[in-house]
């Protein structure tokens, strides 16, 4: 009979066929979405200009470039962010930017104020600009210092106009590498949102999110994420067919934007490149190393829990659970974006549930159903299981019934038979029983007081064995003569259990074993 864990496995394998209408769940991105930032960095360059044409004068200049903007992520309650590199350091030197803007306001030359080295008609000042550019040597008459000033906007409701001050804590030797953010100010209560990040970005990972803001945060710009799939599975590149969009999606501050393994909903890389860039996704991975460099961990926050807590009663429309938990979250931390915005969802549908079927959360996407094929797969196991354990045992129940039926109806023909007693003082033993192995079946000596004593293999000396012929069981017989009787009936006993068998059974009456006559 097969087994019913083998046939349960059998439905797990049928439960594999399900397919999805998209391969994208609903609410996948939300435990992802609060603890998307915005990245703003620029360079604070001071610059001191010595002119020694006649008196030696100082000049000095203090200048700030924009370096980059993009897309980040908090993994730490008390504001450790991490993005791309090339948000936080560009490839442009903001020295050479600084240089050209004191040549240009110092000695009243045209020079535009970028980021390219220049050269001037005039040799004097021309040998004294090439002198200012990095890097400072022994001739230089330029001394450049530059900081780089860093900005995070969290998504919060209401929007912070100044964002809140971060510091450079590490950066990685390309573009993009992760680079590891402290904010300064803002995480001193450790009630920021958070992201879950994964351990590793696996083989079978093809389903992802990329989430980033494009626009400083608000009510009116909240992140914007954009569905892909990887190609080829757990690899570093997207889909040929989807790179358009993601372009655009980098193009619009998007570098360092987080990937999300739908899943698992948990960030599984960050995502760089675009135009003339590849796109590639940096895995979690490199991520984790860069934190370790760092010195910092990843964890999640107490405001972190309780919001998950209420995404899934939130999400099965169970919203009158949901809105006290949401509420829990919003005197943690009031500018909550997305538990302000659940949370009116939820009171505003109370009343719908999942029995009504009218409520809609905002952005959500079809849930996984089971196809009408694996319905159809899974009630024909079902009743195979059930077909594999009842037959079985009816029919057990059938020959133990009709086994008892024939040794009830056999009684007074096995009393017939029962040969006459040896003399007084003497007992017999089925020697033909002892040789199979089985029980031995015992005679009592006629007379009074005679107990029954047991005929092992050492009372040979103490009582003679009975008189006639000792029948032997043979190959492959079920049963054991015990000898003619006085009578000429002749009993007959079960080798499984050692009980008297009735005439012609097939069956023992008390154990069911077959018999062979």
């Amino acid at each position: 009979m097969p087994r019913v864990h083998y046939l349960l496995a059998g439905l797990s394998a049928l439960g594999s066929l399900t397919l999805t209408m998209h391969p994208h769940p609903s609410g996948s991105t939300d435990r992802v979405t609060p603890g998307t930032v915005r990245v703003e960095a620029r360079a604070h360059v001071t610059i001191n200009l010595l002119d020694d044409r006649s008196v030696i004068q100082q000049v000095v200049r203090e200048y700030e470039t924009p370096v980059g903007t993009g897309s980040g992520f908090t993994v730490s309650p008390d504001g450790v962010v991490v993005t791309a590199t090339s948000v936080v350091q560009s490839s442009r030197d903001p020295r050479v930017y600084a240089a050209n803007r004191v040549f240009a306001e110092y000695f009243k030359v045209k020079i535009p104020a970028d980021f390219s080295r220049h050269k001037l008609k005039n040799p004097e000042l021309n040998g004294r600009l090439q002198a200012c550019y990095p890097p400072q040597q022994q001739n230089s008459n330029c001394i450049i210092t530059p900081v780089t000033k860093v900005t995070v906007f969290p998504y919060a409701d209401p929007p912070l106009a100044e964002g809140y001050p971060a510091d450079l804590v590490h950066t990685g030797t390309s573009p993009g590498a992760p680079a590891v953010l402290k904010l300064a100010k803002g995480g001193e209560d450790s009630t920021l949102p958070t992201v879950p990040l994964g351990t590793t970005l696996g083989n079978g990972i093809e389903s992802v999110d990329v989430i980033g803001l494009p626009n400083r945060p608000s009510a009116k710009t909240p992140p914007k994420a954009e569905t892909a799939h990887l190609d080829p599975k757990g690899g570093r590149t997207f889909k040929q067919a989807e790179r358009v969009k993601l372009d655009t999606f980098l193009k619009n501050d998007g570098e360092g934007a987080a990937v999300v393994d739908d899943g698992k909903s948990e960030v599984i890389g960050l995502v760089t490149g675009g135009g003339s860039t590849p796109q590639r996704v940096t895995p979690v991975d490199d991520i984790r190393a860069a934190l370790v460099a760092a010195n910092v961990t990843a964890r999640r926050g107490p405001v972190d829990v309780v919001y998950e807590t209420a995404l899934a009663p939130y999400h099965n429309k169970f919203y009158a659970n949901a809105i006290p938990v949401l509420e829990q979250v919003l005197r943690m931390r009031p500018d909550h974006a997305v538990a302000q915005d659940h949370l009116r969802f939820a009171r505003a549908n109370r009343a719908a549930g999942p029995a009504t079927g009218k409520a809609k959360a905002p952005a959500a996407k079809q849930a996984t159903t089971l196809s009408p094929l694996v319905l159809t797969a899974i009630g024909l196991a079902a009743a195979g299981i059930l077909l594999a354990t009842a037959v079985p045992l009816l029919l057990r129940r059938r020959r133990r019934a009709e086994a008892q039926a024939g040794a009830d109806a056999s009684l007074p023909e096995q009393l017939a038979a029962v040969p006459t007693w040896p003399p007084r003082g003497t007992q017999t033993m089925d020697t033909g029983a002892a040789a199979e192995g089985s029980f031995p079946a015992y005679h009592h000596a006629s007379g009074t007081g005679a107990s029954p004593v047991a005929a092992g293999p050492g009372a040979a000396g103490a009582g003679a064995v009975g008189s006639g012929s000792a029948g032997s069981a043979g190959a492959g017989s079920g049963s054991v003569n015990s000898g003619s009787g006085g009578n000429g009936g002749q009993v007959v006993f079960c080798t499984q259990c050692g009980m008297r068998l009735g005439k012609a059974h097939r069956y023992c009456g008390f154990c069911g074993h077959p018999v062979d006559q």
